[in-house]
Formats: structure tokens, C-alpha cells, sequence
């Protein structure tokens, strides 16, 4: 029973990821266009020095994926990682206002830098 219960899940597995990826097309051109960030640090305020937040950055990435959309591209938001370990308010929740905010502004992936590993 649970061999033919894994054939049937491998072979529904196989069809439906069929459905779920877009298809390539030969000799079509791709338009991507790749925003990164790095190092943020739990800097999601606009600091005293005028550096922008992550409410500004949602914007700009908003702005700029319509652009790409538009002229017929896609856009892929991708963090190096280090998001947080460095101020008291991301350090204190773990850096779940960071996440959240990267969840809200639409990041595609992120990798994990030296100072996710950190804890204060």
C-alpha cells in the first residue's frame, strides 16, 4: 500500500509540475532586470543621516518593477543576507520586523550572511 502511495504521489508530482512552470521558448528574449541588497543590519527606520528605510525601498522597488513590467520584463528582489545584528529594535524581536517588511516589499529569495548566525 504505501509503495503504491508513493508511485501515485511521484506520478502527481510530476504532472502538476508541469503545469506550474512557465515554458521556455527558444530564441525569445528575457528581459530581467536583478535588485540586491546587502548588509542591512536591522536599519529599517530612515536614519538621522537622511539614509533611506525600507518604507522608502518598498517604493523604489515598486517604481522600478512597474518600469521593468511595462517594457515587457521581469524583476527578481534578492538579498546577500546580514539583515540583522545592529539595532536594538531588529535585535530584540529576532529581526521578525525586517522579515516582515522584506516579505511586504516582495523579495524573491535571500541567502544567509555571517550575521544571521549572530546572536546578541
Amino acid at each position: 500500500m504505501k509503495k503504491l502511495l508513493l508511485i501515485a504521489m511521484l506520478v502527481f508530482s510530476t504532472v502538476m509540475f508541469g503545469y506550474s512552470a512557465p515554458l521556455y521558448e527558444a530564441g525569445k528574449t528575457y528581459k530581467i532586470t536583478i535588485l540586491h541588497t546587502n548588509d542591512h543590519h536591522g536599519h529599517f527606520w530612515t536614519s538621522r543621516h537622511g539614509e533611506y528605510g525600507l518604507a522608502a525601498q518598498k517604493t523604489l522597488i515598486d517604481q522600478i518593477k512597474k518600469e521593468v513590467s511595462l517594457d515587457g520584463g521581469f524583476t527578481l528582489v534578492l538579498s546577500a543576507g546580514d539583515v540583522n545584528t545592529g539595532v536594538p529594535e531588529s535585535d530584540l524581536q529576532d529581526a521578525e520586523p525586517d522579515f516582515k517588511a522584506m516579505s511586504i516589499i516582495g523579495y524573491d529569495a535571500m541567502v544567509l550572511g555571517n550575521h544571521e548566525f549572530d546572536k546578541p
